[in-house]
């Protein structure tokens, strides 16, 4: 399965010459791009009882990257299981017409009571 860093590498150049990116999207894309790979440096692990050596290469440690954020992610999520109550959860999610946006940011409280039913 494809990996965003394999995305990167094999399409982000003419990405960023078709399309213009900020700063921070171009960092982002850079860093996801060279993460554990040799751009970035690495370090040997020589096991002193047979020689076996094993090279391991630096993350980028960018907030965006999928592979260092993953273990950020799953600690958060085992963390917000604790606030959660013992039931079944559903999330509904809909558009209303754009004309009605003003108003709903206007009266959020009244309205979304009015859409969940309690009113």
């Amino acid at each position: 399965m494809a990996e965003l860093q394999d995305i990167f590498q094999n399409y982000g150049k003419n990405y960023r010459e078709k399309y213009k990116l900020t700063l921070v999207q171009h960092k982002a894309m850079s860093a996801i791009k060279n993460c554990r790979t040799a751009q970035l440096g690495g370090h040997k692990d020589v096991c002193e009882s047979c020689g076996n050596t094993k090279i391991s290469y630096n993350s980028c440690r960018n907030r965006h990257c999928p592979k260092c954020q993953t273990l950020a992610k799953e600690r958060w999520i085992e963390n917000q299981k604790t606030n959660l109550l013992n039931i079944g959860y559903f999330h509904v999610v809909f558009t209303i017409p754009d004309t009605l946006n003003l108003m709903m940011y206007q009266n959020q409280k009244e309205l979304y009571t009015l859409l969940s039913g309690y009113a």
